[in-house]
């Protein structure tokens, strides 16, 4: 795979997991260089159709949140809204609080957290934290993204308030039904259905990112770009409407 777009590598150490954004048990990071490569891909592809944003981005299987967060920061002036849900609600604890850092309220809070372990510890790492909310704060350009954190099981059909969403990115778990929390037998095709209903029809498209041996297709969805990266397959597909 060739980057189209984060072309030269960058210091993403301020996106550290554990450093400002917070972890926990059952959540992963994310590549931030990655992240953006797949978003900018995304932003172009609707550009060429001509919705120029700002847009309104779901992830439905978002654990703790960190690739909308970061998407959040590094594109701060293209989001309008970012919504987030998941099955496992201890995650999305994880996931609410890493999205309240994309207002100052919730930088100025984390702040006078490290800085109570500054007081506490003195350690380095705590400094270096301390800096890196400064420069995630420089990237808030504009009022606060509206921001949505939701329980959800995204294999259950049963209706949901979630529509009209531009983007959709998720990472999903990868191929193994227990690790999806669910029931369903086929939970990636659940997924699309239930992505297809939260779509805009206009100007829209989903992002699924999976490992290798995950078979990504739905009768519902085009694919319009594939790319493979590590042990990754990344997906984007455009929803079909008037496909009975």
């Amino acid at each position: 795979m060739q980057y189209k777009f984060e072309i030269s590598k960058k210091d993403f150490s301020d996106f550290s997991s554990g450093r400002v954004l917070y972890n926990g048990l059952n959540t992963t990071a994310f590549p931030v260089r990655l992240t953006s490569e797949i978003i900018q891909r995304a932003f172009h592809i609707l550009k060429a159709k001509g919705a120029n944003g700002p847009y309104k981005i779901y992830d439905p299987c978002c654990g703790g949140g960190f690739i909308l967060t970061t998407i959040g920061f590094l594109y701060n002036n293209l989001i309008s809204e970012i919504i987030a849900t998941d099955y496992d609600i201890k995650v999305l604890e994880i996931a609410k609080k890493n999205l309240s850092l994309l207002s100052k309220e919730g930088l100025n809070k984390r702040s006078k957290e490290i800085q109570g372990y500054i007081e506490a510890f003195g350690k380095d790492s705590h400094l270096q934290a301390l800096e890196s909310i400064a420069n995630l704060e420089s990237l808030i350009k504009k009022e606060d993204i509206k921001i949505k954190c939701m329980q959800r099981d995204i294999t259950d059909m049963k209706a949901f308030p979630i529509e009209k969403v531009n983007i959709i990115i998720t990472d999903i778990p990868y191929g193994n039904i227990v690790d999806w929390n669910t029931n369903s037998e086929n939970p990636i095709q659940k997924l699309f259905e239930n992505s297809y209903k939260a779509l805009d029809k206009n100007h829209s498209l989903m992002v699924v990112i999976a490992d290798k041996k995950t078979k990504l297709e739905h009768k519902l969805f085009k694919r319009i770009e594939y790319f493979k990266l590590g042990k990754r397959q990344i997906a984007f597909f455009e929803p079909i409407y008037n496909c009975d």
